[in-house]
């Protein structure tokens, strides 16, 4: 009788001998000679059987609105070399977001344009299908004109890391932006485009808001999807809006937030519509905030003072301002440290999509071999990759379970004072933008200048609490120049982003006033 089986291409070539012969060898399965082919043969009948799944149909996400490719626009239309690429994708006629331009961060798909994520690594990949977050704001009428530039990999607190070469801070363009969502910051301050879409794994949208002047919100872990993105690690992945005003952010969150019908394992199925742009009252009159004393170490003088006079006027305005301590704020970056090995699995060997999680996976990207590319990864990758190699072949990737096992004790301690207070309050980073390196840095010193501006925002990508930074001043750079804009970091529970976006609202006509 005839197989009922269909013959498909395979998947993966069938094993070798000397296939085998190597795993083994490497792993130190201790198989001999004798049972080599009996284990190759069992390989082979298995991969031979995943060939099937092809019978299967696979769940693709329908591209719904016509664009034409993106393409970089000239050097004379992008002078802060914020623009990777420029494209037009008009949505809907009406809807929350009716003739708003949008600019989408460039580790976002968006279907049809070339991806770069900064980096050469990802040259010849463009994406077949949108991010939910990019079908979402074309449902809401909203009109894309572009992907902003990303650092290399998004991996980088500064601006000086993209394979297109820096984006400059329009305050003063010998200065970093701030990264890794440098170029939406950039394009938002200059009035390019009213609204963006970052990504935050360890700042990276609060960190060029506070640089550029302003306002971006990481949301509560999880509110957002994160599907259709290339993600650093699946436990601080965040996507979220960035725009001029409070009330732009809270619109472009409402867009933007919600259940992603399972596929995003990060999502809980009870997220419910929030009207967050309808919520914003801005009184202050009773609220109590709390300034992390930790939180203003190593911070200048001229960020002191301008957060004092905010504070100042906060108080006057009816608000508590207290200052507490949260040891933990400091002590807990070695936390995020440990993670860079497991940051190194999802982003460099599973093509920036962890595995085997509950979600949909964007097959394409994962075709995109990296292992010809590897040389082109800028240092700070290079080293993250070297330090989770190391771990995983010396230490069994101990520490890095244990650093996941420290998160609830570092999220309980924020979670204590927040019992008593409406808000945490602290500099988005305790000093103005410093200047963008010249050429020739060394690795040391290249490595130090992605990361040394992320010690307030990073620890609540570990604990998944919603942050907003908004602009509340500007003053000069220790070493003199031009005033750059001094941020505030808002921090409040999880799922209260409504009430972030309140207290920063209030905070924001307060200082209008």
């Amino acid at each position: 009788m005839a197989s009922s089986r269909k013959a498909y291409t395979p998947l993966v070539e069938p094993a070798t001998e000397e296939d085998v012969e190597n795993i083994c060898e490497d792993l130190g399965l201790g198989i001999n000679e004798e049972e080599l082919e009996e284990y190759r043969e069992w390989l082979n009948e298995t991969l031979s059987g995943c060939d099937q799944i092809q019978n299967i149909e696979e769940e693709t996400i329908p591209v719904l609105y016509p664009r034409v490719p993106g393409v970089k626009p000239p050097a004379k239309d992008n002078i802060y070399n914020a623009w990777a690429s420029s494209v037009i994708i008009k949505g809907e006629q009406d809807g929350l977001l009716s003739g708003r331009i949008i600019a989408i961060k460039d580790n976002i798909f968006v279907a049809g344009t070339p991806l770069k994520n900064g980096s050469k690594v990802w040259d010849g990949y463009t994406p077949e299908f949108d991010a939910t977050v990019v079908t979402r704001i074309l449902q809401a009428g909203g009109t894309i004109v572009g992907k902003s530039t990303c650092e290399s990999q998004c991996f980088s607190g500064s601006s000086f890391t993209s394979h297109g070469g820096p984006v400059r801070n329009p305050h003063d363009t010998e200065r970093s932006a701030g990264g890794s969502s440098s170029g939406s910051a950039v394009l938002v301050a200059t009035g390019e485009v009213e609204m963006a879409l970052g990504g935050d794994q360890g700042g990276s949208i609060r960190l060029p808001s506070s640089w550029t002047g302003c306002v971006g919100l990481k949301p509560t872990w999880g509110l957002v999807p994160v599907t259709g993105s290339l993600g650093m690690m699946p436990a601080v992945d965040h996507i979220g809006p960035m725009a001029a005003t409070v009330t732009d952010v809270a619109l472009l969150l409402e867009v933007i937030a919600g259940y992603d019908d399972g596929r995003d394992h990060r999502q809980r199925p009870d997220i419910l519509k929030t009207h967050y742009s309808e919520l914003l009252k801005g009184d202050l009159s009773g609220k109590k905030f709390a300034s992390v004393k930790e939180g203003f170490y190593n911070a200048t003088e001229e960020v002191k003072t301008e957060i004092q006079s905010v504070v100042d006027k906060m108080r006057a305005a009816g608000a508590t301002v207290d200052e507490i301590s949260i040891p933990l704020h400091s002590d807990g970056s070695a936390v995020y440290g440990a993670l860079l090995a497991s940051m190194y699995d999802n982003m460099i060997r599973n093509h920036g999509q962890a595995s085997g999680y509950n979600e949909f996976y964007q097959v394409s990207a994962m075709k995109h071999s990296f292992k010809s590319r590897a040389r082109d990864m800028q240092p700070m990758v290079k080293a993250t990759t070297l330090f989770g190699e190391y771990l995983q072949r010396n230490d069994g990737s101990q520490v890095v379970a244990r650093a996941m096992n420290m998160r609830p004790t570092i999220r309980k301690a924020y979670d204590d004072v927040l019992q008593a207070y409406d808000a945490l309050i602290m500099p988005t980073i305790p000093f103005v933008a410093h200047k963008l390196p010249k050429p020739g840095l060394s690795v040391t010193e290249f490595i130090k200048k992605t990361t040394a501006n992320i010690q307030n925002t990073q620890m609540f990508n570990l604990t998944g609490h919603p942050s907003l930074s908004l602009n509340v001043g500007m003053a000069v750079p220790k070493d003199g120049g031009t005033k750059m804009p001094v941020g505030l970091m808002i921090t409040g529970q999880h799922y209260k982003d409504d009430k972030v976006l309140d207290l920063a609202f209030g905070i924001e006509q307060m200082l209008k006033q």
